[in-house]
């Protein structure tokens, strides 16, 4: 069943509204020819009783002689009389339906049931046989031993009914439609509006909060989103407030040792004291400008993703590095570039510290971008692929102090791109070194 139902709200209720439309329509169409096909038989069978017993009636003033050319006068279109001989033999009616008819036609008729014959036609049958144009045939034996044959053609007083009835579903459907499609659209802008908001949230924009409108059910979904953002934004402004503030705090006690360090002679441990309280000093610094700059609120718009790229790459081969970039189209995202381009020089700056070059590349697709930058270095084991992107975390086999790198890039690359709803993750180049592979989803619309 889920697979038969449309992907929207608006268009399920509307398929559902139609479905539900002609099942009551086919059920009520079908109470109606039941009840059509009981009408029907009612009123051909009360028409033939008072036919039939004027006509008999009439033939009691009509000489013998001339009753056959009375009863054809008598004849109309629908129903046609015949008089025939008396030593004609006609079985004796056995169905129980026409067994019925003969009762209630003798007692209207006020004669013997064994004067009385019934047929039923084509025109009154049940099933695959009704087809025809003959409805009931009556045979009464007369007074002077004859019988009289009454023949009624089918007629349908309630034949216009169902093209009415046709009529009235597809006017009915139509308008429904109209209502419903309106009334829908409507009743679920608020949904539209909340996943919206939510897509936005999620890719780390400010949002305001919604107007509580719309169901009962979706003013309290969208209360509860409000409540989600706020507290949300909360918490992370409070622990960036924390995180800054021990950050800030720390270049005290760090200032204060080195002091002391000065006072202290030059040997092999005051040495390696200072190069710890440098490398104290630069974390602090660089928490403080990674606290800064996740803080820091960007407006998403729409750019040219790779002309963004092509101009970092510029700016690293005028310093003479090697970093390639063939742009091979224009490639449009709706993102924050000022947070999309920290991320991609933090990768670069990866990559020709432990390699010679970067190589990067750029696809489009039509739900997602993807951006990789590869380079010709050691690469990284599987085992360590996840752990590198935690803060301050390098791997000493094959990221070295003496780069003076934090263990804050990957880290910070991957916070912009999952702020934009993407995903990071490293693989191995076939010809050696480590490739970075970053897939950013498209805005979604609607």
């Amino acid at each position: 069943m889920p697979r038969l139902l449309p992907a929207s709200l608006s268009a399920r209720v509307v398929w559902l509204t139609l479905l539900a439309l002609i099942v009551s329509q086919i059920v009520n169409f079908l109470i109606f020819m039941h009840e059509r096909d009981r009408f029907l038989e009612r009123v051909i069978l009360s028409n033939m009783a008072e036919n039939v017993a004027a006509t008999t009636r009439a033939l009691d003033y009509v000489a013998r002689g001339r009753r056959a050319d009375a009863v054809r006068s008598l004849s109309t279109h629908d129903l046609r009389y015949r008089l025939l001989a008396a030593d004609r033999a006609f079985p004796t009616t056995s169905d129980t339906r026409a067994r019925g008819y003969v009762d209630e036609l003798a007692r209207r008729l006020g004669v013997a049931v064994e004067r009385v014959r019934v047929a039923i036609g084509p025109g009154l049958a049940r099933g695959p046989a009704r087809n025809g144009p003959d409805a009931l045939i009556v045979l009464v034996r007369l007074d002077d031993g004859r019988w009289l044959r009454a023949r009624q053609r089918l007629f349908d007083p309630t034949r216009r009914w169902a093209r009415s009835s046709l009529t009235s579903l597809a006017v009915s459907a139509l308008v429904m439609i109209v209502i419903v499609v309106a009334t829908s659209r409507r009743m679920t802008r608020p949904l539209r509006q909340l996943a919206g908001a939510a897509e936005r949230f999620g890719r780390g924009e400010t949002v305001e909060p919604l107007a509580e409108r719309g169901p009962d059910e979706i003013r309290r979904s969208i209360a509860a989103f409000n409540r989600m953002r706020e507290r949300l934004a909360r918490f992370v402004a409070e622990r960036t407030r924390l995180v800054a503030a021990i950050a800030h705090d720390l270049r005290t006690p760090i200032t204060a040792l080195r002091l002391r360090l000065e006072f202290l002679p030059a040997d092999d441990n005051t040495r390696a004291m200072d190069e710890i309280l440098d490398d104290m000093a630069r974390m602090a610094e660089a928490s403080l400008t990674f606290m800064r700059e996740d803080a820091a609120v960007e407006a998403t718009r729409k750019v040219d993703l790779s002309a963004l790229v092509d101009a970092l790459c510029e700016d690293y081969r005028a310093g003479q590095h090697d970093v390639r970039f063939e742009p091979a189209s224009r490639v449009t995202l709706v993102c924050r570039p000022a947070a999309i381009r920290r991320a991609l020089r933090n990768l670069i700056d990866n990559a020709l510290a432990y390699g010679r070059r970067a190589q990067i590349t750029l696809e489009d697709g039509s739900d997602q971008v993807v951006l990789s930058v590869a380079d010709d270095g050691p690469g990284i084991g599987p085992a360590d692929r996840e752990r590198v992107f935690d803060p301050f975390v390098r791997l000493e086999s094959s990221r070295s102090r003496d780069t003076g790198g934090t263990g804050l890039g990957l880290a910070i690359a991957r916070s912009v791109v999952q702020g934009h709803g993407g995903e990071i993750r490293l693989e191995d180049v076939p010809q050696g070194g480590l490739m970075v592979i970053i897939r950013l989803p498209r805005e979604r619309t609607g």
